[in-house]
């Protein structure tokens, strides 16, 4: 029998010493008397015997919660369904007169941390159906199948850094020191866009994008940067697979001709699915070791020199590993039913 969680009250616990001392009555008879548990009725008995009075109370610690359980879970529910975004739309919905740190600190006990979006690309319904659909063909493909494929992409690189918020830890009063300064001119001081591909072996051939990339130059950077590459590494370019996403320069009459003309196998690929191309890791990963220079670029040139040699210095190690990736990526990919993944 199931009984309901009560409050012992003095009464209550006199009379559960009388029934156990005077009437010899064990603590299941008593519960059951009561209407309390046996292991209430036990602890009940041990506290009067420790304190010798029944309306000993032990007083409750701390300032007591300003929300209830019920108000959590509908602030919870907010956030779950989108309704609120964070802290500041659960105060205005249901606490307005509670101080914003105190929403906060309640979200974050219930495990709702304040965390920066995730940047990701829009997926349409047709978007996730085709990410799906290239995830079931790929399911079978290992690592070593993953090895035959050369990854490719564009990406740009600012001269004072990201076009994103930057973070640092300091002390008070620390704000001034040059460490937790982020150095901005006017307009950015400008940025490079580059062409580069990763190999099994190491990485390819970067190169720098100058102006509009359109299909005439996406044929010569592939002419003279991916051929390139395979010639660094001895490698056939009738054996490779070659990846690239759906950009028109990549997908036009004339880059299709080149492929066609140099025998060079295309991997099919899937709209916004930058999570399943390992180069992405390694564009963030060059940023990274450019940023952590002692003397950082202060124009243009410097920067291009800067970053053809961060290039080719990645490790061997974290291209591996990238590559190892491509499995579970998939697997995720498929997991999440097309839709986003952590990668």
């Amino acid at each position: 029998m199931a009984y309901p969680m009560v409050v012992c009250m003095p009464t209550k616990r006199a009379r559960l010493i009388r029934m156990h001392e005077k009437e010899n009555m064990d603590f299941q008879e008593i519960g059951a008397e009561l209407g309390i548990s046996r292991s209430c009725a036990s602890r009940n008995y041990a506290k009067v015997k420790e304190t010798g009075d029944p309306y000993h109370y032990e007083p409750k610690s701390g300032r007591p919660r300003r929300f209830t359980d019920r108000d959590m879970r509908h602030a919870t529910r907010l956030i779950e369904t989108g309704k609120a975004r964070d802290g500041a739309d659960v105060r205005e919905a249901l606490f307005p007169t509670a101080p914003a740190s105190t929403v906060r600190d309640a979200l974050r006990a219930v495990g709702l941390h304040g965390r920066v979006h995730w940047p990701k690309p829009f997926l349409s319904s047709i978007h996730v159906e085709k990410r799906l659909t290239w995830a079931e063909d790929m399911l079978e493909l290992t690592a070593d199948d993953w090895r035959d494929v050369i990854f490719s992409d564009e990406s740009k690189f600012n001269l004072f850094g990201s076009d994103g918020k930057q973070y640092c830890r300091r002390r008070v009063g620390e704000e001034l020191e040059p460490r937790n300064i982020r150095k901005t001119v006017k307009h950015g001081g400008g940025n490079l866009m580059v062409w580069g591909c990763l190999t099994e072996f190491g990485p390819g051939r970067l190169h720098r994008v100058e102006g509009h990339l359109n299909a005439v130059q996406y044929c010569n950077i592939l002419e003279e940067s991916l051929l390139g590459t395979c010639a660094d590494y001895s490698i056939d370019p009738t054996t490779i697979v070659f990846q690239q996403d759906g950009n028109p320069k990549h997908t036009s009459a004339r880059a299709q001709n080149w492929f066609h003309d140099n025998n060079i196998k295309i991997l099919r690929w899937v709209p916004s699915s930058p999570d399943m191309n390992i180069i992405e890791h390694a564009w963030e990963q060059l940023d990274r070791q450019v940023r952590r220079r002692e003397s950082l670029p202060t124009n243009l040139e410097e920067l291009w020199a800067i970053l053809q040699e961060e290039w080719a210095n990645l490790d061997m190690g974290f291209i591996n590993r990238l590559y190892d990736s491509m499995p579970d990526r998939v697997r995720a990919l498929h997991d999440a039913g097309g839709r986003y993944t952590r990668y």
